[in-house]
């Protein structure tokens, strides 16, 4: 690993390719973890119960800029997964989708815990401040709610339902965000890059209709979080959510790097860490001057 941390006056310093970067303490993070509850997952016959995290963006706020940024992370990215006993007892680390890190949790806050710190772990140990868990199932009721989310097609996905023709700008109600962010082929390799993709502009699109109501989405967060409550779990206040939304939102999508590879069961997202190490210092640090 080139990017070899070092501890001066107790602050947070690396350096990379022979320059001297800081931690850029003006970032904070929050992981949102999209949840399918029903999911029974077996890592070496290891079974977990709590569900798996289908859908993983990380928001990184800047709160001296005031703006906010996506990073998706493959819910297949192969990473190191701790798996605990039905009575919580720690048994292995094995190398798994860092999906299933959920399931072995109780499938509230501490399977909540679990995943920030294998994508804390993944992304070479970036603190990750907040989460945000949503029950897929409660996608249907919110997006009523709140009276549907707008956005434009990007691709082609009438696949999926005849209406998501590529460039038409159509109003997605419940039913229709559900079946926009959660179908795929499994089929075919590399389907949830697609899925992936989908989940993220659909949390951009969101993020903006929140933004653009008159009030800067303060109702429209309290309906979130009132018909939510079943459905999340969170660190999170109110208040700090109806900060984020005043945020502007970074047009572009940022991915983890690397390549899908058919697994023995599953497919595998394989991270490039050169490429990961780039964009971590890229992102979250400040070069210093020497």
């Amino acid at each position: 690993v080139s990017a070899e941390p070092e501890s001066t006056d107790g602050s947070s310093y690396i350096t990379y390719n022979g320059k001297k970067y800081k931690y850029n303490s003006d970032l904070r993070t929050m992981l949102f973890m999209g949840v399918d509850k029903n999911e029974v997952v077996t890592v070496k016959e290891n079974t977990g119960r709590s569900g798996q995290s289908d859908c993983l963006v990380l928001l990184v706020l800047d709160t001296d800029k005031k703006t906010t940024t996506l990073l998706e992370i493959s819910r297949d990215s192969m990473a190191d997964v701790k798996i605990y006993g039905i009575d919580g007892d720690y048994m292995a680390t094995e190398t798994a989708q860092i999906a299933t890190q959920y399931a072995y949790g109780d499938g509230e806050k501490r399977s909540c815990q679990l995943t920030r710190e294998a994508v804390s772990n993944l992304l070479y140990d970036i603190p990750i401040h907040d989460y945000l868990s949503l029950n897929m199932s409660g996608i249907v009721p919110i997006v009523d709610q709140i009276g549907g989310v707008t956005m434009t097609v990007p691709e082609d996905y009438t696949a999926i339902d005849p209406v998501f023709v590529q460039g038409s700008t159509i109003t997605l109600n419940g039913e229709l965000t559900e079946k926009y962010i959660r179908s795929r082929d499994t089929s075919v390799l590399g389907s949830n890059e697609q899925r992936m993709e989908r989940q993220t502009q659909f949390v951009q699109a969101l993020l903006e209709k929140v933004k653009s109501t008159e009030d800067g989405g303060n109702s429209m967060l309290r309906q979130f979080w009132q018909v939510g409550q079943p459905y999340i779990t969170t660190d999170l206040s109110l208040d700090m959510l109806e900060k984020v939304a005043s945020y502007d939102m970074n047009p572009e999508i940022l991915k983890v790097p690397g390549e899908v590879q058919a697994g023995e069961e599953h497919d595998e997202f394989h991270v490039d860490d050169a490429s990961l190490q780039e964009m971590i210092v890229n992102i979250f640090y400040k070069e210093v001057e020497s």
